[in-house]
């Protein structure tokens, strides 16, 4: 019992630490003022997208209103969220990383009680938790942009899909921020890494038909793209998936496949982290 409680009682330690490491990562960036940025960031698709789906000639694609609002989402998440968050989450990563560099606070840190291993967990957290901001965000400024204009409905679970959508494409973000603290360039040089990648996974999904299916399936954002697609479809949302239902995965695979691919960038991550503070 007392070997018990001895173990809950580091668990509940450990915890406690983490998250006193989180808050720290979050004043941070609270100090460069990228917070309000992120939610600003969240309207950039959706607000042009909605004027470009209320024209008669998009209208005159899909047989109502309800059907037009479905269209939009699926164009914010497809162009806006799986295209602009992994360059988000890369800048932020960008930030969070290069800052005990850039302030010459590597020595500091070997004097306080913290693991480097804790102190990559709690800013890879961070990442999660602003993909996760970013995706409700945009499903909200969806939302606000929708009503007035066309039969906002399904709330609850877009919001949801939402949710998990910045949870994937998080994880499958961090193989690029693996690459951005390896080379640990300049902020320049890390957006254009993020550019590319996220022009790289929109273009792999853009060549489904033509790509194998191992390729799509190891990109992030094509994996994201067909779960989400089947995922609509099956909660009664019209979706054209002939041409794609051998690619569609479960949500069993695409779990699997983004947490090896997360755990594996975090093990990285932390051993180039700890190499740059020795």
């Amino acid at each position: 019992m007392k070997k018990v409680l001895k173990i809950t009682s580091s668990v509940w330690q450990g915890a406690k630490e983490l998250l006193k490491l989180i808050k720290c990562e979050f004043l941070k960036l609270k100090r460069k003022k990228f917070i309000p940025l992120i939610i600003l960031a969240a309207f950039l698709f959706p607000i042009p997208l909605t004027y470009l789906m209320t024209t008669p000639s998009m209208m005159e694609r899909y047989t109502d209103r309800a059907d037009a609002f479905d269209g939009l989402f699926n164009m914010v998440l497809g162009y806006g969220i799986q295209f602009l968050l992994p360059c988000i989450i890369g800048v932020i990563a960008a930030i969070l990383f290069f800052m005990e560099r850039d302030n010459d606070t590597f020595k500091n840190l070997r004097t306080i009680p913290v693991t480097s291993t804790q102190m990559v967990l709690a800013k890879i957290i961070v990442l999660f938790i602003f993909g996760i901001v970013f995706c409700v965000a945009s499903t909200i400024a969806t939302i606000l942009c929708g009503i007035g204009t066309l039969e906002v409905y399904g709330i609850g679970y877009k919001l949801f899909l939402a949710v998990e959508t910045g949870i994937f494409i998080t994880a499958g973000t961090l193989p690029l921020i693996v690459l951005v603290v390896f080379f640990s360039k300049t902020y320049v040089f890390s957006i254009l890494l993020c550019v590319f990648y996220s022009v790289l996974n929109m273009s792999a999904t853009a060549l489904f038909d033509t790509l194998p299916k191992t390729m799509l399936w190891l990109l992030p954002t094509p994996l994201t793209t067909f779960w989400s697609a089947g995922d609509m479809a099956a909660h009664g949302i019209k979706m054209d998936l002939e041409q794609m239902t051998v690619l569609i995965p479960s949500t069993f695979q695409v779990v699997f496949i983004l947490g090896i691919m997360a755990f594996v960038s975090f093990l990285l991550i932390d051993r180039l982290y700890k190499r740059r503070g020795e």
